[in-house]
């Protein structure tokens, strides 16, 4: 492809595809770069660390969205408004755009969450509804969210990328980008291998948007020695009860969360009912069956963790914790352990997944390090826009923070 554009793209999760929607209905030339396929559902991968950490991603048209749990929360305004990134104009017009809400009534059963929330009022512990990226209109509670929602009751940011195609932007499939074209200071393109080979292609401007796996090792390999070397994941452990007259098996995940420990204590903790075999025998192999066969509950603990974590350029991952993190999921197994006992679970029901996995991955090209104010590297023209800028460890999800860093970003490029 010899002609130029105004902006290449690399990705197009939520980040890549926010960013080429904005920019094309602003009448630019935009090409997007897409190592994955463009295929539905995506699969789902997990790499590991060489600590043995997993760490969950997704390659492909909408990215991690396709496979994400639909939750839409606000995350690091302070931090990024300290910046200079004053995001609540952006969140806002998202907020309204998508209708995101708590998840709706009528997408919890008597049964299960609306019980849980009685149970969870009357001994003090505070759980609330999710927001979410669902249209309830059109959900089927199959609780399959994280496979690719059947109905698209779920937002992804395939909807972003669509719109962006109609109005006139190219994309690229698996294609790998490997590295900035640079001149005199400047990006000027990328170097790819695609499916017939190498190929470079050109623009005005570079935005990397592949994540904070890929995004860092592009940086690396472009010269940029700072990238990869703050990678937070998020850690999360699961602990699982048996819970003999509360089922949610039939409502979408991550249905309820708690937050009032996470500003103190540095975790959160959130529920769902896990109800794929594969998944299920993965988890927990030989237990497996217990979880199956009756109602389950399973709480997500996840932490604030140390970016303490670092990404080579050769795309090895090194990812474990700190004492501080593993305090910090001893802290929140005591809250899951007291949460999962409210809810009827059989105290020899109740067990934790060994292993630790994350699924947020970020802060590898941290802003105020690797990129500035204007999410610019040191090389002229080119950018970063995806969770890799991050500070540090939300704790939180943070696709709508991400889509919202994407909104202003168009902004400043018009």
């Amino acid at each position: 492809m010899s002609r130029k554009f105004d902006y290449i793209i690399v990705g197009s999760g939520a980040g890549g595809a926010t960013l080429a929607r904005e920019l094309c209905r602003k009448g630019r030339d935009v090409l997007i770069i897409e190592q994955g396929k463009n295929i539905f559902p995506l699969p789902f991968v997990i790499e590991k660390s060489l600590e043995g950490t997993d760490i969950f991603t997704a390659y492909g048209a909408g990215g991690a969205t396709v496979l994400m749990n639909a939750n839409g929360v606000r995350c690091l305004e302070k931090e990024l408004a300290g910046f200079g990134l004053i995001l609540d104009q952006e969140f806002t017009e998202l907020e309204t755009e998508l209708k995101l809400a708590p998840i709706h009534e009528s997408l919890l059963s008597e049964n299960g969450s609306l019980k849980l929330l009685q149970r969870c009022k009357a001994a003090g512990i505070r759980m609330e509804r999710m927001p979410k990226f669902i249209d309830h209109t059109k959900c089927i509670r199959c609780g399959n969210c994280s496979l690719g929602c059947p109905t698209g009751a779920k937002w992804t940011a395939l909807e972003f990328l669509h719109d962006a195609t109609a109005h006139g932007a190219e994309v690229v499939y698996e294609t790998k980008a490997l590295k900035v074209i640079v001149d005199k200071g400047k990006a000027k393109g990328i170097e790819t291998l695609g499916p017939n080979g190498r190929a470079d292609y050109y623009g005005d401007a570079v935005i990397l948007s592949a994540g904070g796996i890929k995004t860092p090792v592009i940086l690396m390999n472009s010269g940029i020695d700072e990238a990869g070397k703050s990678l937070f994941i998020d850690v999360c452990e699961l602990w699982y009860g048996v819970t003999p007259d509360i089922d949610i098996s039939d409502e979408p995940p991550m249905q309820l969360i708690n937050t009032e420990f996470q500003e103190r204590q540095g975790f959160m903790y959130s529920i769902g009912a896990m109800k794929n075999k594969e998944k299920l025998r993965y988890y927990f192999r030989e237990h497996a069956d217990v979880y199956m066969n009756f109602p389950h509950i399973a709480v997500i603990v996840k932490i604030i963790d140390d970016a303490k974590g670092r990404i080579y350029p050769d795309e090895t991952i090194s990812k474990g914790i700190t004492a501080r993190d593993r305090q910090r999921l001893d802290e929140g197994g005591e809250a899951a352990r007291k949460f999962l006992k409210v809810a009827g679970a059989r105290p020899e029901t109740i067990v934790k997944r060994e292993g630790l996995y994350g699924g947020h991955n970020g802060a590898t090209a941290a802003i105020g390090i690797v990129v500035d104010n204007n999410l610019q590297t040191k090389i002229d023209n080119l950018f970063v826009c995806d969770a890799s800028v991050l500070p540090r460890s939300p704790g939180l999800p943070p696709v709508l923070t991400i889509m919202a860093i994407a909104r202003w970003f168009a902004k400043t490029l018009s």
